[in-house]
């Protein structure tokens, strides 16, 4: 019994050793590391290096192929040796001083305290009362009107910058908890070294953009961060003292009837609301392409006639957005669900990019 235990934490076995010995460079996001996968060479926020969050332990995984496995497996693989070799030889090895860092840091965002999710309706209020209390800068709301979003669409879709000032947040938080609300379970919202309530606002800044369930209320937002890579994080705070992991919500828009005989499936909170705006049409949204374990259940709410299926063009030149595709095609068959693929001009990436030109463009006509 013993062994078993030194094995659990002896830092040879650690999947972040094994990651160094096999070459693999990572960075940390919260409990979980992430990296280039070296089978299907999916970018950094596909392949995950968990050292410890509680539920699993020393395990690699990558959301746009099927690796995944123990620290042991990995090094196996990756040197064609059997498992038995792998444990012999990184037992073998010596553990850099920077991974020995790492793992304490790991070990540290593991050890933090963590809230269950709060029900829907008090994530809803807190989350309205938030935006309230945030402004949209002069950035982020020129960026949204260059959409094709309307004043009035960007004050009704609660699209708020966050800001860093942290005097400001944890001011804001106080006025939240004075005002009767619990942000204990709200995703994005921890608490500091001082003990004192605040909220998350990634490094690189951004806008918050609320994802609505089917009657219109707020589950929980996705932040659209200034930078090209990994864009649209959870608004989470799965590795804070007293934060709460997010869930990867299915975000509703609805047309203006409120129908769902026809609705268009998407990636992203903020694309589905703008090309719905602009096409009025009723729109729901996963996560990410890879993200549809909850969307069965949201179906099964809207019971909708026709299903179109609106990932971005890119699906036919980027092999891991075409197997996104077929697994979503394939959950529809399962399910009984008859759809259809919409294609258009390759020239527009995403539903929204095309939908602005097709508005554009009757607007010239118009004229």
């Amino acid at each position: 019994m013993s062994e078993k235990n030194d094995y659990d934490t002896d830092p040879r076995l650690s999947i972040l050793n094994v990651a160094d010995k096999c070459g693999i460079s990572y960075i940390q996001e919260g409990k979980r590391f992430t990296a280039v996968c070296p089978f299907c060479g999916a970018k950094e926020g596909h392949f995950y290096l968990t050292p410890d969050d509680g539920k699993y332990k020393n395990v690699y995984h990558c959301v746009k192929c099927p690796e995944h496995g123990s620290a042991i497996k990995l090094y196996s693989k990756l040197h064609n040796c059997s498992t038995k070799d792998a444990f012999k030889e990184l037992m073998g090895f010596e553990v850099s001083s920077s991974t020995i860092n790492f793992i304490k840091e790991a070990k540290k965002a593991a050890s933090v305290k963590l809230n269950c999710i709060a029900y829907i309706q008090v994530r809803d209020k807190v989350y309205r009362n938030l935006i309230r209390k945030l402004s949209l800068s002069q950035k982020h709301y020129l960026n949204l009107r260059n959409r094709g979003l309307s004043e009035k669409n960007i004050l009704e879709n609660g699209y708020k910058t966050l800001p860093f000032d942290k005097k400001l947040k944890k001011k804001i938080c106080r006025e939240l908890i004075e005002a009767g609300f619990n942000l204990a379970g709200i995703p994005g919202f921890y608490t500091d070294k001082y003990n004192n309530w605040t909220f998350w606002t990634p490094k690189e800044g951004g806008f918050l953009v609320p994802v609505i369930d089917y009657l219109g209320r707020v589950q929980g937002c996705q932040i659209r961060k200034n930078v090209a890579k990994k864009k649209y994080p959870w608004f989470s705070s799965s590795y804070m003292e007293n934060g709460t992991q997010c869930n990867g919500f299915i975000h509703v828009h609805w047309n203006k009837e409120h129908s769902s005989k026809k609705i268009v499936i998407t990636e992203g909170a903020l694309k589905a609301t703008t090309a719905g705006i602009l096409s009025n049409t009723t729109f729901i949204a996963v996560p990410g392409v890879n993200s549809i374990n909850y969307l069965p259940e949201v179906l099964k709410l809207l019971k909708p006639q026709k299903i179109y299926i609106a990932y971005d063009m890119d699906y036919k030149k980027n092999e891991d957005v075409q197997k996104a595709l077929n697994k979503l095609k394939w959950t529809l068959r399962v399910n009984r669900y008859n759809y259809t693929q919409s294609v258009w001009n390759e020239e527009f990436k995403g539903i929204d990019d095309y939908m602005l030109h097709i508005v554009k463009n009757k607007e010239l006509v118009a004229k």
